[in-house]
């Protein structure tokens, strides 16, 4: 029963902290203008989040490593302090900021908590708890991009911050009443922290060529992704279609959702791990080309949601990997290193894609460009796993 509590209490505080890292993407245009801010400067309050992650993901896999629920709570506690305290001054943007920084301190140590918290509490069942949290990461996502646009537009710039900050409420209560799972004996016993020294541990981690390719081709798909729920509004609004990209990202995740729900567990079983990152790559390649040969409404509303369906799955697939074929006493490690690798793409492309916003065309041909690296890369990744 506390197993569950946990679970269900740690993939809402997931939940929020992905919800709170977009909250105004999907509708920039209109928060800027609202607060006096550029375009640009509502962008910076997303791509915090990469940036931090950059910085302390891999001290934060390897603070998990040496006490998995103190660090853990450590970033449930940035992510509900973050959050509510939005709600004081919702229309400073300094404010806004401060808070953002908060909130992006607590997101690695959430995110790479997916390894050693299926280890650690769900040894037996490690795939089902991964798929769970992954879905509540990407839950959080499709709230606030299926729901931004409706809402500020309706009940304005509050209705934006206060749901999320009950949601918190919520999954701190059931996190607190789950807790004792992870500090009982019998949960430490089985996996006792590490003896090696921080430098003993990364030398091992790194020296794992998988490790790199798999950082390498999760940070390209991340990126990309990420990028969309960025930019993607900006992009098509200087079409005039900027009110479908909430909606298009949304559909995308809540596609995306269902494929987590199975096809990482399915994949796993007939270690098809690497056959389905090539497949997702190629079939992103396709999609971003076409959307640059013409980006209407229609054709984004129909690939955009099917580049989620496929991509998705890929997090907790490349996560199980970790858990499965990793020493348990290095998971923290090994998810802070990919996050590392990763995340150097993300916020480099977050970056560079501004660059490329003024016109569809030319936003999408540098998606494109970027994913046949992404496919060069899982080429050279292990045929079978």
């Amino acid at each position: 029963m506390k197993r569950g509590l946990l679970l269900l209490g740690l993939s809402l505080i997931i939940f929020v902290n992905q919800a709170a890292w977009i909250t105004f993407s999907p509708v920039s245009s209109l928060v800027s203008m609202e607060l006096g801010v550029t375009k640009h400067m509502i962008g910076l309050l997303a791509i915090l989040f990469p940036a931090f992650f950059l910085l302390l993901t891999i001290p934060s896999g390897l603070l998990l490593d040496r006490s998995f629920h103190r660090w853990l709570t450590i970033g449930v506690i940035l992510t509900i302090v973050g959050v509510v305290l939005r709600l004081l001054y919702p229309r400073n943007y300094l404010w806004l900021l401060g808070c953002q920084v908060l909130l992006a301190i607590g997101q690695p140590f959430l995110l790479n908590s997916f390894a050693p918290f299926a280890s650690r509490v769900y040894s037996e069942n490690r795939d089902f708890a991964v798929s769970v949290l992954s879905l509540a990461m990407y839950l959080g996502i499709i709230y606030s991009m299926g729901t931004g646009y409706f809402l500020y537009t309706k009940y304005g710039l509050l209705s934006l911050l206060a749901p999320i900050s009950a949601i918190a409420i919520i999954g701190t209560v059931l996190y607190v009443a789950g807790y004792r799972i992870l500090v009982s004996s019998r949960i430490e016993d089985r996996l006792a922290p590490p003896s090696r020294n921080v430098f003993e541990e990364m030398k091992k981690v790194v020296s794992y060529r998988e490790l790199w390719l798999l950082g390498i081709v999760l940070g390209v798909g991340v990126a990309l992704f990420d990028n969309m729920t960025i930019w993607l509004e900006t992009v098509l609004d200087s079409i005039g279609i900027g009110n479908i990209a909430g909606v298009a990202i949304a559909a995308a995740l809540l596609l995306g959702l269902g494929g987590v729900a199975f096809v990482p567990r399915i994949i796993a079983r007939k270690s098809k791990r690497t056959y389905y990152i090539r497949a997702a790559t190629i079939l992103g390649l396709v999609i971003y080309i076409l959307l640059a040969l013409y980006t209407g409404r229609l054709l984004v509303a129909v690939l955009i949601p099917l580049l989620g369906l496929v991509m998705l799955p890929a997090y907790p697939i490349i996560m199980e990997w970790i858990s499965t074929y990793y020493p348990r006493e290095i998971h923290g490690g090994s998810s802070g290193f990919i996050g590392f690798v990763s995340r150097i793409f993300t916020v480099l492309l977050a970056a560079v894609a501004a660059v490329f916003t003024y016109s569809p065309r030319a936003y999408f041909l540098f998606l494109a460009t970027v994913t046949i690296a992404a496919l060069i890369i899982a080429l050279l990744l292990p045929r079978e796993k």
